[in-house]
């Protein structure tokens, strides 16, 4: 499930506006030198000679290539002024959050990387090319790249049309949150009841963190070696997408460490694999990612925004989402060397907590809302038909806390019978499937 820091290093590093696209870029400076080199070696003089169409002379090879490298810088400016638009109104009518989701764009990266290629490509071969020189084949290379970086820049437009759709950017939000399940539920062993016994007894030695932030990431098998090499167990506290206050334990260590210093448990280990960050991120953070569609939803639903139907969009697809969790159950905190000894204890978000981190605010916020309560039933009574036995109670007491609400706020007769019979029908959901395993 965690996935190693390195990796998430590796991952964040590639977002943004700068390693990718440098990296793109960097390929127009080694492209120019290899042209130049090949044309000054004549390799393709006699394809050029068979074919008269590509004959170029040097004052019509500068023209070109002064003209394409001026209109990638002019485009380039246009698409980073387009991009800050964009995050402009993505931050004002979905969610300031989201703007990570966009940095790491491979179009708008991949689309600023090939206009820097080949604006330096340009470049480079204006400065190389000498008076008697006529570079034909580098001149062919800057015609083709810079019709590409014309069909990218078309592609770049259509899919950022497409993303400041609201509808289309909370379903790539919740495709995200899926795949990110899949891989906790795929890649884990089940969380069994019994799990919480093999913990033990005692508070145990406590590892302090040494400064405050989020956790973003957990290495488990760094923390596994050392539990076993020392023949330890190693409690970890510390969640993904919790803050972590300085001082405070990150996890304990039931060892001999007070006894025997050969048998403690390095601390460092602790350290290393507990990576803290200022910001949380969507990688690993499962409740980050129901986070995001809940904003959406709840600013839609804001005074000044007023757009139901776009909170609608953001219960159904989260519906979908929290429907997987509810039918594949939580995995397991408890973590097993190679003889299945407890070695590990890993505090993960409970079941019960993703459902009411979204379901709880969505409540809330549509009390006294008809459409919005009845939609939100409505969503419970489809999870209800995929949730497994030992979910469903969480899934009436939310229905009830609705009712409640319900009761309280809606005094129209109509609207209340309205409600009364989408929550028998949720209710008769979750009667027909009692059992899922």
């Amino acid at each position: 499930m965690f996935e190693t820091i390195l990796l998430l290093r590796l991952r964040r590093l590639v977002r943004g506006f700068l390693f990718v696209p440098a990296m793109i870029a960097s390929t127009g400076v080694l492209l120019a030198i290899a042209a130049t080199w090949v044309d000054r070696s004549g390799l393709f003089e006699p394809l050029f000679e068979a074919l008269p169409f590509l004959d170029i002379t040097v004052s019509g090879a500068r023209a070109v290539l002064g003209t394409i490298a001026g209109a990638m810088m002019t485009v380039i400016s246009l698409v980073y002024s387009l991009t800050l638009v964009v995050f402009t109104l993505a931050a004002g009518n979905i969610g300031p959050r989201l703007l990570e989701t966009f940095t790491g764009n491979r179009v708008n990266q991949s689309t600023i990387g090939l206009l820097g290629a080949t604006f330096l490509y340009s470049l480079l071969l204006l400065y190389a090319v000498g008076d008697d020189e006529v570079p034909r084949l580098a001149v062919a290379i800057a015609i083709a790249l810079a019709t590409l970086s014309f069909f990218q820049v078309v592609y770049f437009v259509h899919d950022t049309a497409k993303r400041v759709m609201v509808d289309n950017e909370i379903g790539r939000t919740q495709r995200s949150l899926r795949s990110a399940i899949d891989r906790l539920l795929d890649e884990e062993p089940a969380e069994k009841a019994n799990d919480r016994d093999a913990v033990p007894d005692g508070e145990g030695r406590a590892v302090i963190a040494r400064r405050s932030g989020y956790v973003t990431a957990v290495e488990a098998p760094p923390i596994l070696h050392e539990a076993t090499k020392k023949d330890g167990f190693v409690r970890v506290v510390a969640r993904p997408g919790h803050f972590i206050l300085a001082s405070t334990p990150i996890a304990y260590l039931h060892d001999d460490g007070a006894r025997d210093k050969a048998k403690r448990i390095d601390e460092n280990v602790l350290h290393a694999s507990i990576l803290l960050a200022d910001a949380r991120a969507a990688d690993g953070d499962i409740l980050f990612n129901v986070h995001l569609s809940v904003e959406i939803a709840l600013r839609a639903l804001s005074p000044g925004i007023n757009d139901p139907y776009t909170a609608i969009s953001a219960i159904d697809q989260l519906s979908a989402s929290l429907g997987m969790i509810l039918q594949r159950g939580a995995p397991s905190s408890l973590v097993c060397d190679d003889d299945e000894k407890p070695r590990v204890w890993l505090e993960l978000i409970e079941v019960g907590e993703i459902v009411g981190t979204a379901l709880h605010p969505l409540r809330r916020v549509a009390s006294g809302n008809v459409m919005m309560t009845l939609r939100l039933i409505a969503a419970v009574g489809r999870m209800a038909l995929v949730t497994r036995s030992e979910h469903a109670h969480l899934l009436k007491t939310h229905l009830r806390l609705i009712a409640t609400d319900a009761n309280t706020a809606v005094r129209n007769r109509d609207d209340r019978r309205e409600i009364a019979d989408a929550l028998r029908h949720a209710h008769r959901n979750l009667a027909k499937h009692p059992v899922r395993t």
